[in-house]
């Protein structure tokens, strides 16, 4: 069965990515119009009100009896048995923003392989990769670019006073003197979920206004169910960003235990490659994770 059937009838977001799963299985129960559960951990929800009024599709907490199929929405990475009766598939919204800080010349394959090994040791999606995230002086970092590059990754860099200004749980006043802030994994990847929170909410914000001005002469009906979209939005994200423009990119806004999901890891290369010159490169990479509350569509 073509399983291009679940995005036809779901109208999942184009940006979210699929992961393992019987997509055939799952498929096959929604046409059949058998109950399939849908567990929905992170991500936009709106997707549920273009839903057909026919769908057989069931949430979690739901009195379920006759389950047939399971829906994942989630960053995490599951591995389904083979052998289940029940097919199960998984969707991967985009909300994991990596913080990476590493030394001059580090080789893509040891950032790549280092993120690798934190989302296997955390069960995490690559696939819910949204971004990567860093100081701004590594914004030229050949092994950065090649790699966000490859993976279709945006890369957001920001300011070691910034950065220094982010509570961590893992400080480090031996890295401050060198790069002017205490943390760079960590401190970057609880700014890149800021940041995206807060223009997409700003940005929602604006739309929302826009459609409702421009509407108020043509249907009341059109207006209200504008407002209901809109506050749908700003709601499921009030969590994300704060409008007090006082915060320096929105930074301090959330708690760090809420924000950061990995800690920082260190990842080290015994081999290091010899740059030009002799000279070794890079031979440690520092990787942090945080769950943003709004996926990236970009």
């Amino acid at each position: 069965m073509n399983d291009s059937f679940m995005l036809d009838i779901l109208g999942i977001p184009s940006g979210w990515q699929r992961g393992e799963g019987d997509w055939a299985g799952v498929a096959a129960a929604i046409k059949r119009g058998e109950t399939v559960e849908v567990i929905q951990e992170v991500g936009s929800t709106l997707w549920q009100n273009s839903l057909p009024d026919n769908h057989s599709l069931h949430w979690d907490g739901e009195n379920l009896s006759t389950i047939k199929g399971r829906i994942w929405i989630s960053f995490t990475q599951r591995r389904f048995a083979p052998e289940s009766a029940l097919p199960k598939v998984q969707w991967h919204p985009r909300v994991l923003w990596v913080g990476i800080g590493c030394e001059a010349g580090t080789a893509r394959e040891l950032i790549e392989t280092a993120i690798q090994n934190v989302c296997r040791g955390y069960h995490l999606a690559e696939s819910a990769i949204a971004g990567i995230a860093t100081i701004d002086a590594k914004a030229g970092e050949v092994g950065l670019l090649e790699l966000c590059a490859a993976r279709n990754w945006p890369l957001k860099t920001f300011a070691a006073d910034i950065l220094n200004s982010v509570e961590v749980p893992n400080p480090s006043n031996v890295v401050a003197p060198k790069v002017g802030t205490k943390s760079v994994a960590e401190a970057a990847a609880i700014c890149a979920i800021e940041l995206i929170s807060c223009t997409i909410i700003n940005n929602s914000q604006d739309a929302c206004s826009t459609i409702i001005n421009n509407s108020q002469d043509d249907c009341s009906t059109i207006i209200n169910n504008s407002q209901d979209a809109c506050s749908t939005i700003i709601n499921n994200s009030q969590d994300a960003c704060s409008t007090n423009s006082e915060s320096a990119g929105g930074v301090g806004i959330l708690p760090a235990q809420n924000r950061l999901l990995v800690p920082k890891q260190i990842v080290r290369s015994k081999n290091p490659p010899l740059l030009q010159g002799g000279v070794k490169a890079g031979s440690a990479v520092t990787v942090a994770v945080a769950v943003c509350p709004i996926e990236y569509l970009g």
